[in-house]
């Protein structure tokens, strides 16, 4: 179905209770919008930054505000999505399918439509799908990487090669406190610029270890600046966050700390002291590394031309065209704790 045979007007929602989610989201915004869609944002909870919305976009300020809004359709980066809100729900992930979780979504019944970023993660669901029988799977490329892609740089890149260090929260996968004091003395060195980031669900007092080192060679910063960061860095280091995988698709390497799954397109170490030869090497990469990184890529997702919102514009109301009739279970103790969490009991 082309985009551009459609005359119909649609309501849609995008759904953010995280900072990262307007980097994923504001793709569909902007293009829905463009095409004459009537596009809002909903910011649910304390950890979502009204400030980041730009003056151009129009939000709904408030829970019933968008139960009245009566939306064709809800865009959701995270698992979880109020069932009192009318319209298709639409899973476009929060991240690329992640090894950490075993390749297995944990699909929860509360979606719809879901929009895949590549043949992994659709061959895992659609398997599912064709079991439920509530939900329709549909390959459509990640939408964050139409920002990535996009994104022009805002600042000058320093003169020295600058490490990009990024963590998950569970203390499982994260490497934030086995390798601080690495970083701590590697940053006072200052052969490198470093830039700090943190999972907005990381411990608190490991946060504020890292906002501690902030000095003339290292810069900690938001969530919602990381593709700058990922642009004018040189490095990433990082875990098993998967945020990795998007350092890797620009074609940059990746020091990675007790990584559970080790690849060719990553270099792994597992000891703190192993790290600054491992920046080295990553910095006058081998020709196999390079090799496998540009590999990794197309391993990965197929749809690295930027369009991924078009693609799911195109697929949700193609869905919602085909008379598609709520399947879903009613999912009472999730649909209490959500809104619970909302303070909403209106019917």
């Amino acid at each position: 179905m082309s985009q551009d045979n459609v005359t119909s007007k649609y309501r849609f929602i995008l759904y953010v209770e995280q900072n990262y989610s307007f980097d994923i989201l504001r793709p569909i915004y902007d293009l829905a919008s463009k095409l004459g869609h009537d596009v809002r944002w909903l910011l649910v909870g304390s950890d979502a930054s009204s400030h980041l919305l730009k003056l151009s976009e129009k939000r709904l300020d408030s829970i019933i505000g968008a139960k009245n809004f009566s939306a064709d359709a809800v865009f959701v980066p995270g698992d979880r999505v109020p069932s009192f809100l009318s319209g298709l729900k639409v899973q476009v992930f929060h991240g690329l399918n992640e090894s950490k979780r075993g390749n297995i979504y944990p699909e929860r019944g509360m979606f719809d439509l879901y929009c895949t970023e590549g043949p992994e993660r659709t061959s895992t669901l659609s398997r599912l799908a064709e079991r439920k029988k509530y939900f329709k799977v549909i390959e459509t490329g990640w939408v964050k990487l139409d920002t990535l892609f996009s994104h022009q740089d805002k600042i000058t890149r320093k003169e020295k090669p600058t490490i990009f260090f990024a963590s998950t929260f569970s203390p499982s996968l994260s490497c934030a406190e086995f390798i601080y004091d690495e970083i701590a003395k590697l940053s006072n060195e200052g052969d490198w610029e470093w830039i700090v980031t943190l999972h907005p669900k990381m411990d608190k007092k490991t946060v504020k270890k890292y906002q501690l080192l902030e000095s003339d060679e290292l810069s900690f910063i938001d969530n919602e600046n990381v593709i700058e960061a990922m642009h004018v860095s040189d490095v990433m280091v990082c875990d098993n966050s998967s945020i990795f995988q998007e350092f890797l698709l620009l074609n940059k390497p990746v020091v990675t700390v007790n990584n559970r799954e080790p690849q060719p397109s990553f270099i792994n170490i597992t000891k703190p002291c192993e790290l600054k030869n491992a920046i080295y090497d990553a910095l006058n990469p081998s020709t196999e590394l390079k090799e496998s990184i540009e590999e990794y890529g197309l391993s990965i997702t197929p749809y690295l031309d930027g369009h991924s919102a078009q693609r799911i514009i195109n697929a949700t109301i193609g869905m919602i065209n085909s008379g598609w009739k709520d399947k879903k279970p009613i999912n009472i103790i999730r649909n209490f704790k959500i809104r619970k969490s909302l303070n909403f009991w209106k019917i």
